[in-house]
């Protein structure tokens, strides 16, 4: 059974590369558009056309890639002047539960954004400069948000194995 979770935590780290990757991609382009649109209105007198709708949507895919990467890192920003109080053996068991809860609510909102993702394509939704269906977007951080709850369960799982390892 833990070969199979080492080997499913080994995929589910591999998606979170690849989706840091793409964040990056999105960070460039949304810099790019940007500073061309800059300089096509100051310099040409014509902007480009849907930077908004760009980056709005470029912005949204950047944020939802890079959740499951810095929550592996922890490079999120933690208030944890109680936790550290408690034994490593009790912290962990905490950081363990606060994970799965993560998980949990993380779970319940890619269901939501699902079904977001369905009743916007059954009516259709596009941008509305340059026409761009929604619903994939809401699709692809659904999914985003998947491995994002995975990432949270397997550092539960590690919260928990060293909760219960004896030294």
């Amino acid at each position: 059974m833990s070969k199979m979770i080492e080997k499913s935590e080994r995929f589910v780290q591999k998606i979170v590369r690849i989706q840091q990757f793409i964040s990056n991609i999105f960070l460039v382009f949304i810099m790019s558009i940007i500073t061309i649109d800059v300089l096509g209105r100051n310099i040409f007198n014509q902007p480009l056309k849907g930077t908004f709708e760009m980056t709005e949507l470029g912005a949204a895919l950047l944020v939802f890639f890079a959740l499951a990467v810095t929550h592996k890192q922890d490079d999120h920003i933690t208030i944890d002047f109680l936790v550290d109080r408690f034994s490593e053996k009790v912290r962990n068991v905490i950081n363990g539960l606060v994970e799965i809860l993560i998980a949990c609510i993380v779970f319940f909102m890619s269901f939501y954004m699902y079904e977001n993702g369905v009743r916007t394509m059954e009516r259709k939704a596009t941008t509305t400069d340059l026409a761009i269906s929604i619903h994939p977007f809401i699709f692809v951080i659904t999914f985003a948000l998947i491995i994002f709850a995975l990432t949270a369960i397997f550092k539960a799982l590690t919260y928990f194995g060293l909760a219960v390892n004896k030294k």
